[in-house]
């Protein structure tokens, strides 16, 4: 049985995506400072930036190891489509779990960064720390967009 592998692109674009964002940031903090930024919106920047790819990573291995957790039980033989849905719908409830438990999990990081940058706002910029934590949802969406572009431009090539 093959396990599933860890979403490279996405990946790649939520990094690339969140540096971006922090750098976005910082110019902008730059531009309202008149040349200067506070070293706390740098860390705030980095702060939300880092716990946003550590929270996709989370998702990612968390759903990989449901549905490989599933798949094992399903084994290797054929399924007719009736043998399919019944297994779908006997398993379905283990996996909603499974993604409920790491979304909360997810969420309570998100609270406690926020707290943190909050309570620590000598270090942390908060505005520069939530900005990155909302740019998770807009950086898939523009990942995606891109990459059904580059697949439908090498489609056409050939």
């Amino acid at each position: 049985m093959q396990k599933n592998k860890l979403p490279l692109f996405e990946i790649a674009a939520m990094i690339i995506g969140e540096l971006l964002v922090s750098l976005i940031i910082i110019g902008v903090y730059l531009i309202i400072g008149k040349g200067s930024v506070h070293y706390s919106v740098i860390t705030g920047a980095a702060l939300g930036s880092v716990v946003t790819v550590l929270n996709f990573l989370f998702l990612a291995i968390s759903t990989n190891r449901a549905v490989d957790k599933v798949m094992a039980e399903r084994g290797d033989g054929e399924m007719d489509e009736e043998e399919a849905a019944e297994f779908a719908a006997k398993h379905q409830s283990s996996i909603q779990a499974a993604a409920k438990i790491s979304y909360v999990i997810r969420t309570l990081t998100m609270v406690a960064t926020l707290v943190l940058a909050f309570l620590l706002d000598n270090a942390f910029d908060l505005i520069a720390t939530l900005i990155p934590l909302l740019m998770l949802r807009p950086i898939l969406m523009i990942s995606q967009l891109i990459g059904k572009r580059n697949k439908s431009e090498r489609g056409n090539k050939v």
